[in-house]
């Protein structure tokens, strides 16, 4: 279960983190990433404990050698190896699959592709499809929790509503507004995008939609989780079983609501959403999805906090901020309403909230600064003054995703922590879509790390890559192993936060240096468990390079 406010760490710590010298020397690697679109930026890293700076290397296609040159240093921690070198390959544009010949090795192959990375939608897609609940139409299993669900506390207390629908959380069964409010506003800005998988992104974001319109069942009712702690006891499983398992909590779970209101982080969050969806959507449709928006949204401004840690629930995804959500939510309706105020509120609650930490559950600023400025795939918004703040914003929350990929040899564009995929993704597309010098090169980068170009030299997109995930922390696995394809795992996390939860990993690849690990073990949910908002977050990346 995912249950952490992500730790959000500079630059520097992130540089400290990856300090500690391992016990034993490495030998030389060359990790490669892609696949890139042919003028896309194509940075090899070949690591090494011996000095290479400046040594030749070359790179073959069919045999035959298409490019030499010389490898450079590359900025940024490099541990487990002494040192770590670029080899520049964006010269590589014809499409074709391409090896690196460096330090004595001889990398896996590098594709170039007129499509670039944007294949890897559809199959992130999947994981989605998989985690659908209820009556929705999903991989791996049949109908699922159709007896959602009773309501907890409150003057509602005991009834009955349709809650049917919807995601699965992460590798569990369990559903949460907070990060699937977050993950149909990723969802939605990839589509307007990406035109080539618009259609199938936009159909995915309307499970979030439509779960999100039932949420709100009665006007003194916004439901923000389905489920509790209880769903761990029952282990992996056939999620279509539990209706008849005659399990308190399982067979028929329960829904959390905060009173008769939402906190403005998650009331922001399912604003946004329901906002962006209406934009897009036919009468009488619309005028639906706009209400539902502004009823979230008055909701969670009237409530002037976040949502707190309900009794029962068992505290998963409680944060500390909320005018970020409530910032993407006003520029969402402004944009579906035309509404001044709306526009107005945005701006002020931007203004409140911090630029520099990159875009996920626990900060959605950076998409109202997107959307205000008019990179989110979408004319701009409001005056030139209102949107060059915007574009200031912006640029500073790309500037910081740029800020990580420079302290980390291998382009890694957020800090570790629980979730570090997640990151990876936000700080590469902010970089990408924020206009500031090289961000697209960032996000290139960003996405070879989540490929393989690490220092495991591992995908950690389940059905791709290099040693992709096989051994998933997810009830999918009862299926068999390397399931849910498209799954995104959380990947490389400090060795801290492994070992508060009870692992001891061990190992070459687990462990790259004494601070930080990767392991693909499934009772490792740090490292192994997939989430929808990692998952959002990657396709956003992916998008939001393809968009340039």
């Amino acid at each position: 279960m995912i249950s952490r406010l992500l730790v959000l760490l500079s630059a520097a710590a992130l540089q400290a983190g990856a300090a500690a010298a391992p016990a034993a020397a490495a030998p030389t690697v060359i990790r490669t990433g892609g696949p890139s679109a042919p003028k896309e930026s194509k940075v090899a890293i070949v690591a090494s404990d011996q000095n290479l700076s400046g040594k030749r290397f070359h790179v073959t296609r069919g045999g035959r050698v298409v490019l030499r040159g010389r490898l450079g240093s590359a900025p940024g921690g490099s541990k487990p190896w002494a040192n770590a070198y670029r080899a520049n390959l964006s010269r590589l544009h014809l499409p074709g699959s391409y090896v690196v010949h460096a330090g004595g090795r001889v990398s896996r192959p590098w594709r170039v592709q007129g499509e670039g990375a944007s294949a890897l939608v559809p199959l992130m897609l999947k994981f989605f499809e998989t985690n659908r609940d209820g009556s929705q139409l999903a991989l791996l299993h049949g109908p699922s929790h159709l007896n959602d669900a009773t309501i907890q506390g409150g003057p509602h207390a005991g009834e009955q509503f349709d809650l049917d629908g919807g995601w699965m959380d992460a590798g569990d069964t369990l559903h949460f507004a907070q990060n699937a409010g977050f993950s149909t506003i990723a969802l939605e800005a990839a589509a307007r995008l990406d035109a080539g998988n618009r259609t199938a992104l936009r159909d995915e974001a309307d499970v979030g939609i439509d779960w999100f319109v039932k949420a709100h069942p009665a006007s003194d009712l916004f439901i923000v989780q389905v489920g509790d702690a209880r769903d761990h006891e029952r282990g992996f499983r056939d999620p279509a079983g539990d209706d008849s398992s005659g399990l308190p909590g399982i067979a028929n779970r329960l829904a959390f609501h905060w009173g008769d209101g939402v906190g403005g982080d998650i009331g922001g969050k399912v604003a946004a959403a329901l906002a962006m969806a209406a934009v897009r959507s036919p009468e009488p449709r619309r005028s639906e999805l706009t209400d539902q928006a502004r009823d979230w949204y008055d909701a969670g401004r009237a409530s002037g906090a976040a949502t707190p840690s309900l009794p029962g629930s068992g505290g998963f995804y409680v944060v500390d901020p909320w005018k970020d959500s409530l910032a993407a939510a006003g520029a969402a309706l402004y944009r579906a309403t035309g509404e001044e105020p709306y526009l107005t509120q945005a701006l002020q609650y931007l203004k409140a909230s911090v630029p520099y930490d990159l875009v996920g559950y626990s900060n959605s600023a950076p998409f109202a600064a997107a959307d205000i400025c008019g990179r989110l795939g979408a004319p701009p918004l409001g005056s030139a003054g209102q949107r060059r703040a915007a574009c200031s914003f912006l640029r500073l929350a790309g500037s910081q995703g740029a800020e990580y990929a420079r302290a980390n040899a291998f382009g890694q564009a957020g800090y570790f922590s629980w979730g570090t995929t997640a990151a990876n993704g936000a700080g590469g597309a902010m970089a990408a879509i924020s206009g500031i010098k090289g961000g697209r090169g960032v996000a290139a980068g960003a996405r070879d790390y989540l490929l393989g170009r690490n220092p495991w030299g591992a995908s950690f997109v389940a059905g791709f890559g290099p040693r992709d995930p096989r051994k998933i922390h997810s009830w999918a696995s009862a299926f068999g192993n390397g399931l849910p394809r498209g799954a995104v795992v959380g990947g490389p996390s400090q060795i801290g936060n492994l070992r508060a939860e009870g692992f001891k990993p061990a190992g070459a690849f687990r462990k790259f240096n004494s601070r930080i690990v990767y392991e693909d073990r499934r009772p490792d949910y740090v490292t192994s468990e997939p989430a929808i908002d990692y998952v959002a977050g990657s396709i956003l990346l992916v998008a939001a390079l393809g968009a340039g």
